[in-house]
């Protein structure tokens, strides 16, 4: 995408109706994307917030994170797929949760890149905007749309950050995955910008996985974010590395806030021990703390987000 000179019937994008639009992106994978994007979108949808989460995925891991992979909700990414490649209205499956919509993603979201292609050929603009033309029909419905967006897959994230306002950038703490996924995503970031939409901006970068009192390693990590692309924000939040967590979450179809409530009916130790309960049934009390991380992370994020909307005219 965005090579090709000969560019025609380039749809119009009203920039305005996506001013709430944010992808979560980066080059490289298992940095956090999904989890933030879902757990962010749980926790503004818990507060009262219409939300909308884009699963703009092949792998559809969304679906792991709400509950809802191989259900009757789980179209694999079809819907997605035709209203992408028509410029029709995304229609999401309603209520995954109370205030929360999904663009389910899935194998059919991958196909997007040569189908856009094969379409449009000639026309790598319209390509790039296909989304947000889809988007813009839907999002006067939502308070904030979500783009979890893949790695490693320049069409598809360029597809997101065409459609989007704000970028989240989470990273962890390896300064090759830093190189290697943030400035990838810095290339896609200032190629879009360029091309077909100026008005995409980074919100900030978050350090995903990590120790949440470590601040040699926050310090480590601006130097090498520095060292990769220049200044770039920060957020003070930082998502502290639970296994355990990630793990039962994707099993339970639960976000972390959910499974820090579900936790307390964990079995006593004793009925555990007794075989009474099983092992299997007992959540991480570090739950707690996740949730603790992922809402201040939330928060922040909106407060930026309206600390940089009430700076520009």
């Amino acid at each position: 995408m965005l090579t090709d000179q000969d560019e025609e019937d380039v749809p119009i994008i009203h920039r305005e109706s996506l001013k709430r639009v944010w992808v979560v992106a980066n080059g490289k994978g298992g940095v956090g994307k999904t989890t933030i994007s879902a757990n962010t979108g749980g926790l503004a949808a818990a507060g009262g917030a219409r939300v909308l989460i884009v699963d703009l995925n092949g792998q559809g891991n969304i679906g792991r994170e709400l509950g809802y992979r191989n259900s009757e909700v789980d179209d694999e990414g079809k819907a997605l797929y035709e209203a992408v490649i028509n410029g029709s209205s995304v229609v999401p499956v309603p209520n995954v949760r109370p205030n929360l919509d999904v663009a389910v993603g899935g194998p059919w979201v991958g196909r997007l890149p040569d189908h856009l292609s094969l379409k449009y050929e000639g026309q790598a603009k319209k390509q790039a905007l296909m989304l947000a033309a889809a988007l813009q029909q839907a999002s006067g419905s939502y308070d904030l749309v979500i783009i979890d967006s893949p790695p490693e897959n320049p069409p598809l994230q360029q597809l997101a950050l065409a459609a989007a306002r704000w970028l989240i950038v989470p990273v962890k703490s390896d300064s090759a995955a830093i190189e290697d996924g943030l400035g990838g995503i810095a290339r896609q970031f200032g190629l879009v910008r360029k091309q077909v939409n100026p008005f995409l901006e980074l919100l900030g970068i978050v350090l995903f996985a990590s120790g949440a009192t470590s601040t040699a390693i926050r310090r480590g990590v601006i130097q090498d974010v520095e060292r990769t692309i220049g200044g770039a924000p920060m957020f003070n939040s930082v998502v502290r590395h639970s296994e355990a967590v990630a793990r039962q979450s994707r099993q339970r179809g639960l976000l972390a806030h959910e499974l820090e409530e579900a936790s307390v009916n964990n079995p006593a130790f004793w009925q555990v021990r007794a075989g009474e309960a099983s092992a299997e049934q007992v959540i991480s009390q570090t739950s707690s703390s996740v949730a603790d991380d992922l809402a201040t992370l939330t928060r922040e994020m909106f407060t930026r987000m309206r600390e940089r909307e009430g700076g520009m005219t």
